[in-house]
C-alpha cells in the first residue's frame, strides 16, 4: 500500500494536507517523480509510506534513509514558511526553516 501526502491544492481531486491511503498510480507517479508546480516550484506531493519501497531499501541496504525522512519534513516546513510569507524559504535548510518559522511566530509542526 502506498500512502501519499498532497502538499498543494488541486492535485487531481485532492487538496493540500490530504493523506491518500492506497493512492492511485497517477498520484504515486507525481510523488515519485517529485513533480513541482510550474509557477511556484512547490512540490505537489510526497510519499509518506510505501510498503514495497521500504522492503527494497531494507534488502538493498540503501543509505540515506535519514535524508529521505528529512526531505518530507523539509517539504512540510517549506509549505508552512510559504504560508507565513518568509522570504528566501526555498533556499533554507531544515534548521534555518525551523528557526525562521519560530521567529515568525509559526509552529514547526505544520500547524
Amino acid at each position: 500500500m502506498v500512502i501519499v501526502k498532497v502538499l498543494v491544492d488541486a492535485v487531481g481531486t485532492y487538496n493540500a494536507g490530504d493523506i491518500v491511503t492506497d493512492a492511485p498510480a497517477g498520484l504515486v507517479e507525481i510523488a515519485q517523480k517529485e513533480t513541482r508546480n510550474a509557477a511556484t516550484g512547490e512540490l505537489l506531493a510526497v510519499i509518506v509510506e510505501d510498503d514495497n519501497q521500504t522492503d527494497d531499501n531494507t534488502v538493498n541496504g540503501a543509505g540515506g534513509s535519514k535524508e529521505e525522512d528529512n526531505r518530507g519534513e523539509l517539504d512540510e516546513l517549506k509549505a508552512v514558511a510559504k504560508k507565513l510569507h518568509i522570504s528566501g524559504y526555498t533556499k533554507m535548510n531544515l534548521e534555518e526553516l525551523q528557526q525562521a518559522i519560530a521567529n515568525a511566530g509559526g509552529s514547526t509542526d505544520g500547524q
